[in-house]
Order: structure tokens, then sequence, then C-alpha cells
């Protein structure tokens, strides 16, 4: 079994790391997107990361995970 994840990296303003993760996103994502879907977060101004505001993209990834199932 694949599980897939979208990860979007955002910087805050104590130039700290702040990642949303979504899982199962659409298979043909591509980088524009994905930048348009972040920079309509960070405009929203909808997230906090430890007490301090986002304020910029960091970078975007999606993660696939493989899990094989053992007979015990």
């Amino acid at each position: 079994m694949e599980k897939t994840k979208l990860e979007m990296e955002f910087m805050d303003e104590a130039n700290k790391k702040f990642v949303l993760s979504i899982d199962e996103p659409k298979s043909d994502l591509d980088s524009e997107e994905v930048k348009e879907a972040m920079e309509a977060i960070l405009a929203s101004n909808i997230f906090v990361s430890s007490n301090s505001d986002i304020i910029g993209l960091s970078e975007a990834r999606i993660v696939y995970t493989t899990i094989t199932k053992l007979d015990i």
C-alpha cells in the first residue's frame, strides 16, 4: 500500500518552519498549482506558527510512503 502526502513549508516571523500537510493530494499536481495555493494560504493569514505570523514560502514536496504488512 502506498500513501501520498503533500507538504507545504512556510517560514514564520521567527525564521522557523511551519509545515502544512495534505494527505492524498490529486495525482496531477504541478509546481505552479502548489505555489499558487501556498500564496493564497499566505495571503489569507489564517495560520500562526508558535505565536508568530507566517510570512513566506520555503518549499513544497510530495512524500510517498510504501507500507508493507508482514504476516506474523
